[in-house]
């Protein structure tokens, strides 16, 4: 059987469809192990209002640090079965999600890690043109790779010989974790096991999640020596349309946007997007690579400042 540990935090808008998308599974999990942060809403009693209506069998947890790595652990250490899943509690799991995470483990008893696909859903008309951007990009830069979205994996627990979540990354803590799993252990992809998980419905809730998935990408980069150089176009772009713009012409200034309006015009063919959306579409790509070039240039800033004063980031202690 499964544990699934959904980590919350004032989720009362969205933990009760989670709980039961959970509890509709055939076969239901064994149990479902809410871990919250000191919630101030309603969430902890809406999750066991839905416990009590559809049988599922619901134990919380306290996490109170406000650190996404340390909620996983706490869920990971209390679980009681040999196969622990992970979803966040702004996610629905689609039909047959447990079975389909438990057969790609019977297939091979080496697996200690599973991913499955994230179907990003939507909340606002901004969201939607956001998941349509976003999809794109999952097309064509991630196909055939590792799905470590923390919002839909599950480990083998008696594989991971002690392994947890490193409480140091504060963000993309589910990928650190199973680059770290996958250099000794094998892994497999559980396309079946689909999750829905709700994108960013403003534009400044997507400006701040992207700043902090680009400071990320580069610590993950210096971390493993895995490097893309697709991930450094956005600030590589926004930099040198500033300095061209400075030193050769303000008509250079344009390319920034330029590349941003590309990006539209490239999804809205791919994508048959209605032309309702391509101005969020717009948008969406000028906040994203905005937010993602910021985070990574401040994330380089902060390399290049440790290695002057000759010692490691805060991140990396």
């Amino acid at each position: 059987m499964v544990s699934v540990v959904v980590l919350a935090f004032n989720s009362g808008r969205t933990v009760e469809a989670c709980l039961e998308s959970l509890a509709a599974q055939l076969p239901p999990p064994a149990e479902v192990l809410l871990v919250d942060d000191d919630s101030t809403d309603e969430t902890v009693a809406l999750a066991s209002a839905v416990a009590a209506r559809t049988g599922l069998t619901l134990r919380v947890l306290r996490n109170g640090a406000h650190n996404i790595s340390r909620g996983r652990n706490i869920g990971l250490d209390a679980a009681r079965s040999q196969v622990v899943a992970f979803v966040d509690s702004d996610a629905t799991v689609e039909a047959g999600w447990t079975q389909s995470m438990l057969d790609a483990f019977a297939a091979d008893g080496e697996v200690a890690v599973v991913g499955g696909e994230v179907i990003t859903a939507h909340a606002s008309p901004f969201a939607e043109a956001v998941a349509l951007n976003d999809a794109t990009v999952r097309d064509l830069f991630t196909r055939g790779e590792m799905l470590v979205s923390g919002c839909n994996m599950a480990v083998r627990a008696d594989l991971l010989a002690g392994a947890r979540f490193d409480p140091a990354w504060v963000h993309a803590e589910d990928v650190e974790f199973v680059d770290r799993i996958k250099r000794r252990h094998r892994w497999a992809l559980a396309p079946a096991a689909a999750v829905r998980h709700e994108s960013r419905p403003t534009p400044l809730d997507y400006l701040s999640q992207m700043y902090r998935y680009g400071l990320w990408k580069v610590r993950y980069a210096a971390t493993t020596g895995f490097v893309r150089p697709v991930d450094f176009l956005p600030s590589a772009v926004m930099v040198a349309s500033v300095v061209a713009g400075i030193v050769a012409s303000p008509w250079l200034l344009l390319a920034y946007p330029a590349m941003n309006l590309a990006e539209t015009a490239f999804v809205a063919v791919y994508r048959k997007a209605p032309a309702r959306l391509w101005p969020l579409m717009f948008a969406g790509w000028v906040v994203k690579n905005t937010g993602w070039g910021a985070g990574v240039l401040a994330a380089l800033a902060q390399q290049a400042a440790a290695a002057v004063t000759r010692r490691q980031p805060a991140w990396a202690r």
